[in-house]
C-alpha cells in the first residue's frame, strides 16, 4: 500500500518550483485561491490531478499536476502545467498541490498494485462509458480536426439516433463548457466530461472561445479519456467513433530528393498524423484509431511537431548538418555518415572561478571535467559524450570513479554543490557568521585552489578580480600612561607595516561571533587587501574590544581608558604589551587576591584578627594605596566591622587620618559601632553624631579620627557634613543607598572624601540596580549611567538570563568586590539546620482566606486592566498584604475587612504555642521573628497567658540595650524581634533556635535575621524553623525567595555559570493570587 498524497511536501514544492513560487503559492493556498481540485489518475508510481486557481484576472487559471517516481530514485518529482503566463511549476501549481494534500482524504488515496481483476473492471468501465451517452436525451460529442501540427477539438451537443449513432447536433464552445454551473450544459455533461474540459483548458492558454489543441501531458490524458467515452469522432461528418488503437513506433530517417535531403517520420503498422501530446500519440483517420506513439530512444517529444516543419537540407550542406546533429542531437539520424574517434582517458578536473567583487559570498566554482579537451559537466546524464577536438569528432567514454573522487575532494574541503545548480560549488554557509563565511571563501582562494593546481587540477579565473591576500606577522599592544587614564594601542605587523587594529573593530564585531571563532580571521583593510590573523592572536583582544565597542571613535588609533580598567590588561593573555608596568602590577593585585602583600596588624588593635580578616585588612590597604574604592561584602558575622576598624587604626598609625573618617550606618547599629570601637580600637577618637545635641559638635568634627552618623541624618546635617573633608567615607549596610534618588543617597555622593568604602553582606537584595547604585557612589561612571547599565547588563541578565553578560559583569566588578562566605572561611561555625513546618489551615480560617483571595484576585485583575501592571503596584501589594495577614492571624486584618471574623482562630499561632513549650523544656533559647509588629503583640499576649518570659525588640523599643541584655544574660528564654529591627548589627549567639513566623519576600532579609544567632562565636547547633501555611501565598513567597537568592549568588560567584532563571513578571503575580492546590 502506498500513500501518494504524502509525496506532496514543502521540500518537494520548494525544490521543483523554487522558493519564490513556493512562498507566493503558499499565500494563495492560505487565502483559498484554489477553487477546485480533482484527481485524474493514480498508480503506485504516479499521481495526476487538475485544479482551478483564481489569479489576478477575471477567469481562474487551470492546472494540470503530475507527481511521479523515476526508476532508481526514491524521491518523488513534480511537474505542473498552468494556463497562466508562467506556464510551468508556478505559484498556482503550488497552491493547487497544497490544496490537494489538504482536501483529498487520506483513505481515498490508498491504492493497490494493478492486477488482472482491476484491468477487467477498467474494460467494463470503458464499455459503460461508450454507452453512457445513450442514457441521456442529449450528450456531448468530441470531434478531432487534423491540422498540420496536430489536431483541434470541437464540441457538439447531439441527440442519439435510433441506430445508436449521434445526430449532427449543435456546436458549443470550450468557454461555455468550462462553466457548467452557470449554463444548461450541466444537463448533458457527465463528470468525465467536466474532467476532460478541465484538462483541455490546462493544455491550452485560451480565452475559452477558440478550439483547443491536443498537446502536452494534459492533452494525452484528455485524449485517453475521450476515447473511453465512445463519443470521440475523427471528423464532423463521420458517424463512427474513434477507438483505442495499439501502440505504434515512430521512425526517423532521411530521404534524398534530388540535391536535397528531407527528414521524414514514419509509423509502423500504417500511416497517420502525429499528435504533440506527451507522450506523443497518433491519429489514424483511415482506421478510426488513436493510440500511443513510441519514439526512438533518447528522442525529445518536444521535437515531434518541429520535425514536421523542418526544411530540407541541400546536398552541399549535408556534411556540416550531419556533424552538428551528431554533436548536439546524437539521438537523431544524420543525412550522411559521420566518422568518430573514441576517447578512453582519465579526466582532468577543472574549476572555473567566478568571483563577484561586490559580494564575495555570491561567488562560485563551476566544476567540469576535461577529456582530451572535451568539457563534461558532472550533472550530464550521458555515459558517452560527444565532442569536437581540432575539427575531429570524438566520443568520450566517461570515468565515473575519477569524477566521483574529484567531487569528494571538493566536499571534503567544505565545498558543496548548489541544489539547483549541481555543477556550481560554494563553501558551506550553514550555522556561521558572515566573517567566517567570507573567511572560508578566502581560504579557498588562498590555499585550497593553489593546492589543487599542484595536484593537476586546471583552475581558471573567468569572472571578477582575485583579492589581494596577505598574512599578519604579529599583533602587539602598547600602553601610554596619563594622569588617571591610559591609552591602549593594538597594531598588526604586516610585511613590515604597522596597521592599527581599532579602525577594524566594527568589521570584527559585525562579522564574527566571539564564541565560535575560526582558526584564523580575515580582516579587510581600506585598500581592499585582506589580512589573515591567527585566532590565538586576536581572541584575547576581541572580548575587550567588544566590551568597549561603544567607546571607540571611528577614526581612533588608541583606546583611552580609566585606571580602573587596568584589569583589562590581564585579559590580553600572552599578547605582548609594551609599557604600563605599574598598571599591570596594580591589575595583578586587583584580580589575584593572593598577589596583595599582607600588612601587619595595627599595634593599637586590641583584638585578634583571623587569617581571612587579616587578608581583608590588607585588601583595604591596597585599595587605599592605589586610590581605589571597593565593597567589602563578607557574609554577615564574619567581622566586616572589625576589619574596617583595623584598617582605620593602620591609617591613624601611618598619619593618614589628617581628616576624620566618616562612617554612615543604620540607626540600630550606632551603639554596636561605638562598642566595637571601644573594644578593639580604644585609641581612635570617635564622635557619635546622634540625638538633638549633635549640632553642638559640628564645629569639632576635625578634632576626631572617626565620626559616626546615620542615614536619616545625612539630609538634615548636609551643610555641616558637606563643609568637612573626610579621609574615608564608609557606608555600613550600604544597600541603604540602593535608591539613587533618595535624599540620603544624594548627600552621600556629594560628600568630600579621599577614599570610599561600602560594607554590606547583601550588596544586592532585589535587583542589579542596587549594585549599580553602590558602585556609582564608589566609582562614579564605572558601570556607566543607570540607563546604560540597565541596557547592557540588568535587562539581559534579569529578563533573559544572558550568561555572557553575567560573566562580563562579574569580570568588571570582581576586582573591586571582596566577598567571603561562612562556608569558606569560618569552619568554626556550628552547623545550621533549617526545618520547614507546614501549617494546614481549615474551617473558618480557610474559608476566610479563600473569600479574601477571590476578592483580591478580582480587584487586582480590574486594576491591571485599567492601569496596567506598572500602575497597579499599590493595589497588588495591598492585596498580597491582606493574604499574608490572614495566614498569620485573621486579627491582623483591617477592621473593614475583618468584620465578624474576630474570633477566627490562627492555626499558625496554635502551632507556635505547641512548639515553644517543647523547645523550652529542652533548654533552647529562642528568637521569634515576624515582619508584623502587631503579630508580635499577639504572640506576646499568648506568652503572658502561658507564663513564658520574654523580651521584645521592635522599631518602637526605647530601651533597646535593656531588651537585648535580658536575653543575653539568660533572664528570658524567648526574644520577639521584628524583621527590620533585627536585620542588621545584632549579635545574639546565646540563641540556638530561630523561628520565622512569616516568610518575607527577600531571602537576604531572613538570612540576616537568622545570622543574629548563626555567626562567629556560636558554640551550639542552630535550628531554624520556618512556619508556612499550606496552599497559600506563603508557599509561593518561598519560590520567589529561591529566585532572588539564585540571582544574587550568580552575581557573587565570579565566573561560575548559574542556571537560567525566569524574571518575576505578570505570570508570577497571577500565580500568587491563584487558588492553592
Amino acid at each position: 500500500m502506498t500513500q501518494t498524497r504524502e509525496w506532496i511536501t514543502p521540500t518537494l514544492l520548494q525544490q521543483e518550483c523554487g522558493q519564490n513560487a513556493y512562498t507566493r503559492g503558499r499565500d494563495y493556498f492560505r487565502k483559498g485561491a484554489t477553487l477546485r481540485v480533482e484527481r485524474v489518475q493514480q498508480t503506485p508510481t504516479e499521481l495526476i490531478f487538475h485544479a482551478r486557481t483564481q489569479g489576478s484576472g477575471r477567469r481562474p487559471y487551470q492546472q494540470y499536476v503530475r507527481v511521479f517516481l523515476v526508476d532508481g530514485d526514491p524521491d518523488p518529482h513534480l511537474e505542473g502545467e498552468c494556463s497562466c503566463p508562467m506556464g510551468f511549476n508556478c505559484k498556482h501549481v503550488v497552491s493547487a498541490a497544497l490544496t490537494y494534500r489538504e482536501q483529498i482524504p487520506a483513505g481515498e488515496l490508498q491504492i493497490q498494485n494493478r492486477n488482472g481483476f482491476v484491468d477487467w473492471l477498467d474494460r467494463i468501465q470503458q464499455r459503460e462509458a461508450q454507452r453512457e451517452y445513450r442514457l441521456t436525451e442529449e450528450c456531448l460529442a468530441y470531434h478531432l480536426l487534423p491540422m498540420h501540427s496536430g489536431a483541434l477539438v470541437q464540441f457538439r451537443v447531439a441527440r442519439p439516433r435510433k441506430d445508436g449513432t449521434l445526430g449532427k447536433g449543435r456546436m458549443v464552445s470550450l468557454g461555455t463548457l468550462a462553466e457548467p454551473y452557470q449554463s444548461a450544459c450541466c444537463l448533458y455533461m457527465t463528470e468525465t466530461d467536466r474532467e476532460i474540459i478541465q484538462l483541455l483548458f490546462v493544455a491550452n492558454d485560451l480565452d475559452g472561445y477558440r478550439d483547443p489543441a491536443l498537446k502536452g501531458r494534459a492533452g494525452a490524458i484528455a485524449l485517453d479519456m475521450m476515447l473511453r467515452t465512445g463519443r470521440l469522432f475523427a471528423a464532423t461528418q463521420t458517424p463512427t467513433p474513434l477507438t483505442q488503437g495499439a501502440q505504434r513506433e515512430l521512425n526517423l530517417d532521411w530521404e534524398r530528393e534530388g540535391d536535397r535531403y528531407r527528414l521524414r517520420m514514419e509509423m509502423d503498422q500504417g500511416g497517420g498524423d502525429v499528435l504533440p501530446t506527451e507522450p506523443p500519440a497518433y491519429l489514424d483517420m483511415q482506421r478510426f484509431e488513436a493510440g500511443p506513439l513510441v519514439l526512438p530512444e533518447g528522442f525529445d517529444p518536444q521535437w515531434v511537431h518541429r520535425i514536421q516543419d523542418s526544411p530540407p537540407v541541400e546536398a552541399g550542406e549535408a556534411e556540416a548538418v550531419s556533424r552538428r546533429l551528431a554533436l548536439e542531437f546524437p539521438q537523431m539520424p544524420t543525412p550522411t555518415p559521420v566518422q568518430w574517434r573514441e576517447v578512453h582517458a582519465s579526466p582532468v578536473p577543472a574549476l572555473a572561478v567566478m568571483l563577484y567583487d561586490e559580494d564575495l559570498l555570491q561567488s562560485g566554482l563551476l566544476l567540469h571535467f576535461l577529456y582530451d579537451q572535451v568539457a563534461v559537466r558532472p550533472e550530464a546524464p550521458q555515459e558517452v559524450v560527444s565532442g569536437e577536438v581540432d575539427g575531429e569528432l570524438v566520443r568520450v567514454y566517461r570515468d565515473p570513479a575519477a569524477e566521483t573522487q574529484a567531487m569528494d575532494t571538493l566536499r571534503s574541503a567544505g565545498l558543496l554543490p548548489l541544489a539547483d545548480h549541481p555543477e556550481l560549488y560554494t563553501p558551506s554557509m550553514e550555522d556561521t557568521d558572515r566573517g567566517t563565511a567570507i573567511g572560508r571563501w578566502l581560504d579557498v582562494l588562498d590555499s585550497f585552489l593553489p593546492r589543487l593546481e599542484e595536484e593537476g587540477w586546471r583552475i581558471e579565473y573567468v569572472q571578477g578580480t582575485h583579492p589581494q591576500l596577505t598574512g599578519s606577522d604579529s599583533l602587539r599592544a602598547e600602553v601610554e600612561e596619563g594622569q588617571g587614564w591610559f591609552d591602549l594601542h593594538f597594531d598588526l605587523e604586516v610585511d613590515g607595516r604597522k596597521i592599527p587594529l581599532l579602525p577594524l573593530v566594527s568589521q570584527l564585531i559585525e562579522d564574527y561571533s566571539p564564541g565560535s571563532l575560526p582558526e584564523h580571521l580575515w580582516l579587510q583593510l581600506e585598500t581592499g587587501e585582506y589580512v589573515k590573523v591567527p585566532r590565538e592572536q586576536i581572541e584575547p583582544v576581541l572580548q575587550t574590544l567588544m566590551d568597549l565597542h561603544e567607546q571607540i571613535a571611528p577614526d581612533a588609533s588608541a583606546l583611552r581608558l580609566s585606571r580602573l580598567d587596568a584589569p583589562r590588561l590581564l585579559e590580553l593573555g600572552d599578547l605582548p604589551v609594551q609599557g604600563g608596568a605599574s598598571l599591570q602590577d596594580m591589575a595583578r593585585k586587583l584580580t589575584r587576591f593572593e598577589a596583595i602583600l599582607e600588612v601587619p596588624p595595627p599595634r593599637g588593635f586590641t583584638g585578634d584578627l583571623r587569617p581571612y580578616q587579616q587578608r581583608g585588612v590588607s585588601w583595604l590597604q591596597f585599595l587605599r594605596e592605589y586610590g581605589l574604592a571597593g565593597i567589602l561584602a563578607d557574609d554577615m558575622g564574619l567581622g566586616k566591622t572589625v576589619q574596617t576598624l583595623a584598617h582605620l587604626a593602620l591609617e591613624r598609625e601611618a598619619g593618614r587620618l589628617s581628616d576624620p573618617a566618616l562612617i554612615v550606618a543604620p540607626t540600630s547599629l550606632l551603639s554596636n559601632w561605638r562598642r566595637e570601637v571601644e573594644q578593639f580600637t580604644p585609641d581612635l577618637r570617635v564622635l557619635v553624631l546622634h540625638g538633638p545635641q549633635r549640632k553642638d559638635h559640628f564645629h569639632r568634627l576635625a578634632e576626631h579620627d572617626l565620626v559616626l552618623t546615620t542615614y536619616p541624618l545625612l539630609p538634615r546635617d548636609r551643610e555641616a557634613l558637606l563643609e568637612q573633608s573626610f579621609s574615608h567615607l564608609i557606608l555600613d549596610e550600604a544597600q541603604q543607598i540602593k535608591n539613587p534618588k533618595a535624599q540620603a543617597a544624594q548627600v552621600a555622593r556629594r560628600l568630600k572624601a579621599e577614599h570610599r568604602l561600602c560594607l554590606t553582606g547583601t550588596p544586592m537584595e532585589n535587583h542589579l540596580g542596587e549594585l549599580w547604585a553602590q558602585f556609582d557612589f564608589l566609582l562614579p561612571g564605572f558601570l556607566g549611567t543607570q540607563e546604560a547599565f540597565s541596557r547592557t547588563y540588568r535587562t539581559p541578565i534579569e529578563k533573559h538570563g544572558d550568561q555572557d553578560r553575567m560573566q562580563r559583569l562579574n569580570r568588571r566588578i570582581s576586582p573591586f568586590l571582596l566577598r567571603r562566605t561562612k562556608d569558606v572561611v569560618a569552619a568554626e561555625l556550628p552547623e545550621k539546620t533549617e526545618l520547614l513546618r507546614s501549617v494546614p489551615i481549615g474551617g473558618r480560617q480557610a474559608a476566610l482566606y479563600e473569600s479574601i483571595r477571590l476578592t483580591m484576585e478580582r480587584k487586582v485583575r480590574d486594576a491591571i486592566a485599567r492601569k496596567g501592571l506598572a500602575g497597579s503596584q499599590i493595589t497588588i501589594l495591598d492585596a498580597l498584604l491582606k493574604l499574608r495577614q490572614v495566614c498569620c492571624d485573621p486579627r491582623l486584618l483591617p477592621a473593614s475587612v475583618r468584620r465578624d471574623n474576630e474570633a477566627v482562630p490562627s492555626a499558625k499561632l496554635r502551632m507556635l504555642m505547641e512548639l515553644l513549650p517543647e523547645l523550652l523544656s529542652e533548654g533552647s533559647r529562642v528568637l521569634i521573628f515576624s515582619q508584623f509588629t502587631t503579630m508580635l503583640g499577639l504572640i506576646e499576649k499568648e506568652l503572658k497567658a502561658t507564663g513564658i518570659a520574654y523580651s521584645k525588640l521592635t522599631g518602637q523599643t526605647r530601651k533597646r540595650d535593656e531588651a537585648i541584655g535580658a536575653f543575653r544574660e539568660g533572664r528570658v528564654p524567648v526574644m520577639l524581634v521584628s524583621l527590620k529591627a533585627g536585620g542588621v548589627g545584632l549579635n545574639l549567639t546565646e540563641a540556638d533556635t530561630v523561628i520565622h513566623y512569616d516568610p518575607w519576600w527577600n531571602p537576604a532579609v531572613e538570612a540576616q535575621a537568622t545570622d543574629r544567632a548563626h555567626r562567629i562565636g556560636q558554640d551550639k547547633p542552630v535550628f531554624v524553623y520556618k512556619l508556612v501555611t499550606e496552599n497559600t501565598v506563603e508557599e509561593k513567597i518561598l519560590a520567589m525567595q529561591a529566585h532572588k537568592q539564585q540571582l544574587a549568588d550568580r552575581i557573587y560567584r565570579t565566573g561560575e555559570r548559574a542556571p537560567d532563571q525566569p524574571p518575576i513578571d505578570a505570570d508570577m503575580i497571577e500565580a500568587l493570587f491563584s487558588a492553592g492546590e
